[in-house]
């Protein structure tokens, strides 16, 4: 019997070292999760970071990428419009200066508006233009269409076809049939 109360004490010896080895061993791993969880709670707040500064910087682009695009098809118009104006002018212009196109202002006559210029007052024509967005996809598709005016007339003073007056991004907008005006102005 003395061998089993001893064989039980060696037990409990041996039960309780190995407890406390658990026990240590247990307290070690705690802190080795912990320090794993805050590594991986600081890398989810720098990914978060990241993420949302890819998204601002994204919008940032998509606003001026917008903005770029409006002024693009603003510039086209003004191409347009100096086309227009050098097929309204009779000879197509003289001499060795270039010609200017200025937006026609509303109850206007392109021959007041030119002399308002400083060197090129002189008016050839007046021109009012719209065009549509897309490529022809045919010969026969209506791409655009003008009008050729006297330069003493006031003509058409609807508020949609004053570029100046004119929301920024109005020439985008494809449900408004816009025929904006220009002044072909020459110098003397």
């Amino acid at each position: 019997m003395k061998l089993i109360v001893l064989f039980a004490c060696v037990s409990l010896a041996l039960a309780g070292s190995k407890l406390k080895k658990l026990k240590n061993e247990m307290a070690d791993l705690e802190d080795k999760f912990a320090t794993v969880m805050n590594d991986t709670s600081s890398s989810l707040e720098e990914l978060q970071a990241d993420v949302d500064g890819l998204l601002t910087a994204f919008k940032e682009y998509k606003e001026a990428q917008a903005q770029k695009d409006i002024n693009n098809q603003w510039q086209a118009l003004h191409m347009a419009a100096a086309a227009a104006c050098r097929g309204s002018t009779p000879q197509g212009g003289k001499g060795p200066w270039s010609n200017s196109v200025i937006p026609k202002e509303n109850g206007v006559k392109c021959i007041d508006q030119c002399k308002r210029n400083a060197d090129r007052t002189v008016c050839k024509a007046e021109v009012s233009l719209t065009g549509y967005p897309g490529k022809a996809t045919s010969y026969t598709q209506k791409v655009g269409h003008f009008y050729n005016y006297e330069c003493d007339g006031g003509w058409n003073t609807d508020i949609n076809h004053n570029e100046v007056a004119a929301d920024e991004a109005a020439i985008t907008k494809s449900d408004v049939t816009a025929y904006y005006r220009f002044c072909c102005c020459a110098k003397p």
